[in-house]
């Protein structure tokens, strides 16, 4: 097999997350099938779906890991911190099947986390209105936010929110809460879809890939057709960081990890966005997984999970996220990743 490079690599993924906007339908039957649910000591899972005027379809789903006890009635005056996780094009189920519930279990049970909740949005998407299920980006800060905090016992403040994700997920999560850090106080991604801040690199046949799919969806409405550079970048992490003063971003805290050995070649992408990031004044924490690949498919991105939830704890009692995971990190005896601070943060 050839060896793609990072470039040819990011080209590649921006197709798929466009063709998999144009399957959505059949995606969405995908996603229906019911996994069984794990059983946890520290939380109950439960499914739902959210009526809106924004999806096609005109509801949105997800499943949300509620601590147990959520539901008593001696519980009924407390608000949960809680995350929003986006997933990548592995499936919703994969926090649930593949590590993440399990990891925050764990933490729960050492009471490193608190009692949260965490919903995950249940649809393959690349997070962008436009899309043939419909605005998700409105939906994810306005209509899903609202569904979940009068159905559930979720704190509506934006210190005790954040918004987390996974490969196309840690895409959105970053985009998301960049351009509405008025909703989110915190955001951790992993193995993020990081893609180039000119669309002018998506070059040759690449570039005829993803025109072609412009126009049989959407998102022309969004990116523009051809793809109007202007557009693009307020929708690219690294477009949006360079736009974006320090003071724009209302003190948001920044977690974002990648393998080194990622195979659809994210790592450069995303450790160019740490310095995208440093030189526009945003603070933040990346941390570069050592020998690790892509998102679920690697042990040792799975276990940096761990490290996500964490500083998103810390964010929710008050303390500089960033700060505490840096000690957490150091802290390591296995070396799993480079030292806090080697990104030049």
């Amino acid at each position: 097999m050839l060896r793609l490079t990072a470039l040819s690599a990011i080209a590649l993924y921006t197709a798929a997350m466009l063709t998999a906007d144009l399957t959505a339908q059949r995606g969405e039957r995908r996603t229906g099938r019911q996994f069984n649910d794990p059983e946890f000591e520290h939380f109950t899972i439960e499914r739902g779906t959210c009526e809106t005027d924004l999806m096609r379809r005109g509801e949105a789903s997800y499943y949300v890991l509620l601590p147990k006890g959520h539901g008593d009635d001696a519980n009924r005056k407390k608000v949960y911190p809680w995350v929003l996780w986006l997933p990548g094009f592995g499936g919703p189920g994969d926090f649930a099947q593949r590590g993440g519930a399990k990891i925050l279990d764990e933490l729960r049970a050492a009471d490193k986390v608190p009692e949260m909740a965490v919903v995950v949005y249940r649809a393959r998407s690349i997070y962008m209105n436009g899309e043939s299920n419909g605005r998700t980006e409105d939906l994810l800060t306005a209509d899903l936010l609202t569904h979940l905090q009068k159905k559930y016992r979720l704190s509506a403040e934006r210190q005790q929110r954040a918004v987390m994700g996974v490969s196309a997920g840690g895409f959105g999560a970053l985009k998301i809460a960049m351009r509405h850090s008025d909703k989110f106080g915190a955001v951790a991604a992993h193995s993020s879809a990081i893609l180039p801040e000119d669309p002018a690199e998506l070059s040759g046949m690449y570039e005829r890939m993803v025109s072609r799919m412009l126009r049989r969806g959407s998102l022309a409405e969004e990116l523009g057709d051809p793809i109007d550079p202007e557009k693009w970048i307020e929708h690219m992490p690294m477009g949006i960081a360079k736009s974006k003063k320090p003071t724009d971003l209302n003190g948001l805290q920044i977690y974002f990890a990648a393998g080194t050995e990622d195979n659809y070649g994210f790592y450069p992408a995303n450790e160019e966005f740490a310095g995208v990031l440093k030189e526009h004044g945003h603070k933040h924490l990346f941390h570069a997984v050592e020998d690790g690949g892509h998102a679920w498919s690697s042990r040792k991105m799975r276990d940096s999970v761990r490290t996500s939830l964490q500083f998103v704890a810390a964010s929710f009692a008050g303390q500089d996220a960033i700060a505490a995971t840096e000690k957490l990190l150091d802290g390591k005896a296995d070396g799993a990743g480079k030292k806090p601070g080697d990104d030049g943060k």
